[in-house]
């Protein structure tokens, strides 16, 4: 992640963010998520554009917009851009800035700056999604035995002994609601 002090004064608490927040003072990319080792996982690429800056007689100022950058993290990377404006309502594309902060795009009246953040992971992260090993799951057509999920596929009903059955041998009932049903594929008796 990528952190830039401005050299001329812009306030970072406004503008438009995209993917980017400004905290503890500083710009960085939003944090989607903490690993399973409590590794912060941030958007890969993010932006911040200013507000509209009036230069006028701050063109002295607007010479250089980098003062001093902090980059943490060994694969952040940022690109400073800035456009400008005559009226304020047509705008030149944005150029990045030189390698020494110096601005590259055409002077005018208005500016802006566009701050990109980019960000890969460093390391190979575990997430848990779920454990699975308590009774949140309360629905008769989910299986959360042995820490994992997954849809049950076998039901276990008890037959009951027909006892007006004067054949050979034993017949066992049950009812089989196939409205609650979609499929099924086999049916099979196990005597216990």
């Amino acid at each position: 992640m990528a952190i830039t002090e401005i050299g001329i004064p812009i306030d970072l608490t406004k503008g438009k963010y995209e993917n980017t927040i400004y905290k503890d003072g500083k710009l960085q990319l939003v944090e989607l998520q903490k690993s399973d080792t409590g590794k912060i996982v941030y958007a890969s690429n993010g932006s911040w554009q200013s507000e509209i800056i009036y230069i006028a007689d701050k063109i002295k100022a607007f010479e250089k917009v980098v003062k001093n950058t902090i980059v943490s993290g060994t694969t952040s990377t940022f690109k400073i851009s800035t456009q400008s404006s005559i009226d304020g309502t047509e705008w030149s594309p944005y150029v990045e800035v030189g390698t020494d902060g110096s601005v590259q795009s055409p002077t005018n009246t208005y500016a802006r700056i566009k701050i990109e953040l980019f960000s890969s992971p460093t390391e190979n992260l575990i997430f848990t999604v779920d454990d699975f090993n308590d009774n949140h799951y309360d629905n008769a057509f989910l299986n959360t035995s042995q820490d994992y999920l997954e849809m049950k596929r076998s039901y276990i009903l008890d037959y009951v002994k027909d006892s007006a059955w004067t054949e050979d041998g034993q017949l066992h009932r049950v009812t089989i609601d196939k409205s609650i049903w979609k499929k099924i594929d086999s049916l099979s008796s196990v005597q216990s």
